[in-house]
């Protein structure tokens, strides 16, 4: 749950959007085996990490989304997100 968070951090953008296109989280997940976890793997450890606070209710595989009162970044990054059709300067 908690690499979940900490990609979530790495990637976000300045609205808190990490977008993942493709099978990117999962290969960004794999264990200390070398082994990349499957969608279904993939999809519990993000419910998980939604239940403990660690990712916005809007999270998905294609994108990981931090709670505002978590996450503020001014200058680095982009301010849209394909995966949750946010473009320009909305917030989600």
């Amino acid at each position: 749950m908690y690499r979940l968070h900490f990609a979530a951090i790495g990637w976000a953008n300045q609205i808190g959007h990490s977008d993942f296109k493709g099978e990117r989280l999962a290969e960004i997940l794999v264990d200390a085996n070398g082994v990349i976890p499957d969608s279904q793997n993939v999809s519990k450890a993000i419910r998980k990490a939604k239940s403990m606070g660690l990712i916005g209710a809007d999270s998905k595989a294609a994108c990981l989304v931090l709670p505002s009162s978590m996450f503020q970044k001014a200058s680095v990054g982009g301010r849209t997100c394909s995966a949750h059709n946010v473009s320009g300067r909305t917030a989600a």
